[in-house]
C-alpha cells in the first residue's frame, strides 16, 4: 500500500473512531460513518442494519442508501434462500468481512443474490461486513459497486475489517444511551402474513406495537425490516433451511419499552403455501438478560459464572464446576458486580430475573445528563 493511501485510511479510521465514541443513535452513526468511509472506499450504494446480538435478526432502523426498492428481496434472500456470504457465516470469520468476488472465486453468477437481484439493478461486487465486539455482533452493512466498477480491493477489505470493532462499540454505546419511556399495554399483538408478506390480519395490539417501532430508511418496505426478517427466518426453519434457527428478536420501541418479536410458520395448504404468524409482546426478564450481559461487556467466563449464580449454586460448587479456585471466582464475581452495578447475588438476580430492567441505559448524573457505566467508558477509550 502506498504511503499516501495509508495516510488516507488512517485519517478516515480516526474520524470514524471519534464518531463511534459519541453515543450517536444507530441511524445517525451509520449515516456519518458512511460519509467518512466513502472517502477512502468507493461504493455506489450501501445498506446498514442493527441486529439482535443473539439471533442476528434485523432490528428496526434499516438505512438503505439506494434509489431502488428491492429491500424486501434482499431480506428474503438473506434469511430464506441458500447463498454465499451470508451475514451469519461472515460473523464467524476471524475478520468478519467478505465480498461477493471472494465468496464465488471471481464467478458472481454462482450467487443467486447476484443473478436475481444485484445484476438486475446494475450492481456488481458487494462487500458485506458484521460489526462485532469479540463474539458479539451489533450490526451489519453491505456496500455495493456498479457492474462496470472493479471489485473491492484487498486494501478495501482490510480497512473495512479494521472498522468492525469500533463501529460495534458505537452501536453498543448508542443502545446503552437510548432514553427510556413509559411502557405500553401488556397485551401481545399478532400479525398473520401471506407468502408475499402482505398482512392477512392483525390484532389491535399488533397495530399499537407497529406504530411504536422505529422507522426504516428504505423504499419498498410495507412492514418493518425486523418483521420481514423474522418471517423469512420462520419460513426457512419450517423448510429445513441451512443455518435456520428459531426466529426471535428483542426490540426497543420509540417509547422506550422493550418488545420480544417471534415468528412461526402456520400449517401449509395442499399447494405448499401457507401463512406466517408474527407475535409482538412485552419482553420478559429472561428475554433481556442476555442483552444486559452483552451491553455491559461481560467476558465469556463472567457470563458462565453469572448463569451459575442465577441457578443458585453455592460458590464452592461453582468453583469446582469451572475448575478454578474460590479466590479466582471471587475476583470474577467482583468484576461482574461492578460491570452490572450491583453489590450482591440477590441484586444480580433481581436485575436479571425478577423484573424487566427499567434502564438498560446508564444512570443519570445529578444534572440529568446520561453517564455511561465504567465498562462502556473503558471500551470507548
Amino acid at each position: 500500500m502506498e504511503a499516501v493511501q495509508r495516510r488516507r485510511y488512517d485519517t478516515a479510521y480516526d474520524a470514524i473512531s471519534r464518531l463511534c465514541h459519541q453515543g450517536l443513535p444507530g441511524s445517525d452513526l451509520f449515516t456519518q460513518v458512511s460519509v467518512q468511509l466513502r472517502k477512502v472506499v468507493a461504493f455506489r450504494t450501501a445498506g446498514w442494519l442493527r441486529v439482535d446480538p443473539m439471533t442476528l435478526l434485523p432490528l428496526p432502523g434499516l438505512l438503505l442508501q439506494a434509489s431502488h426498492d428491492h429491500a424486501s428481496r434482499f431480506i428474503h434472500n438473506e434469511y430464506f434462500e441458500p447463498d454465499v456470504a451470508k451475514f451469519r457465516d461472515i460473523a464467524r470469520l476471524q475478520a468478519p468481512v467478505q465480498t461477493l468476488w471472494q465468496a464465488t472465486g471471481g464467478e458472481p453468477e454462482r450467487s443467486p443474490r447476484y443473478r436475481t437481484i444485484l445484476r438486475q439493478i446494475g450492481y456488481g461486487d458487494d462487500l458485506r461486513t458484521v460489526f462485532r465486539c469479540g463474539a458479539t455482533s451489533w450490526g451489519v452493512a453491505c456496500l455495493a459497486r456498479a457492474e462496470t466498477d472493479p471489485p473491492f480491493s484487498r486494501d478495501d477489505i482490510s480497512f473495512v475489517a479494521r472498522l468492525c470493532e469500533p463501529v460495534a462499540h458505537g452501536l453498543r454505546l448508542s443502545l446503552l444511551l437510548a432514553g427510556d419511556g413509559p411502557a405500553g399495554p401488556a397485551a401481545p399483538g399478532v400479525l398473520i402474513l401471506d407468502e408475499d408478506n402482505d398482512v392477512v390480519s392483525l390484532t389491535d395490539a399488533a397495530r399499537h406495537w407497529l406504530a411504536q417501532l422505529p422507522a426504516d430508511a428504505a423504499r419498498g418496505l410495507d412492514l418493518p425490516v425486523a418483521i420481514l426478517g423474522a418471517a423469512s427466518q420462520a419460513r426457512a426453519l419450517a423448510a429445513g433451511g441451512p443455518g435456520a434457527d428459531v426466529p426471535g428478536v428483542r426490540i426497543r420501541t420509540t417509547a422506550g419499552s422493550w418488545l420480544r418479536l417471534h415468528a412461526a410458520r402456520l400449517t401449509s395448504g395442499p399447494d405448499g403455501t401457507g401463512h406466517t404468524a408474527v407475535v409482538l409482546e412485552p419482553a420478559r426478564p429472561a428475554d433481556l438478560s442476555p442483552l444486559v450481559l452483552d451491553l455491559h461487556g461481560l467476558t465469556n467466563r463472567e457470563r458462565q459464572i453469572t448463569q451459575l449464580l442465577l441457578r443458585g449454586l453455592p460458590t464452592r460448587q461453582i468453583a469446582q464446576t469451572l475448575f478454578i479456585s474460590r479466590h479466582t471466582l471471587s475476583d470474577h464475581m467482583k468484576a461482574i458486580f461492578a460491570k452490572l452495578g450491583v453489590t450482591s447475588r440477590p441484586e444480580l438476580t433481581a436485575l436479571l430475573l425478577d423484573h424487566v430492567p427499567a434502564d438498560l441505559q446508564p444512570p443519570r448524573a445529578a444534572d440529568g445528563a446520561l453517564s455511561p457505566p465504567a465498562a462502556v467508558r473503558g471500551a470507548a477509550r
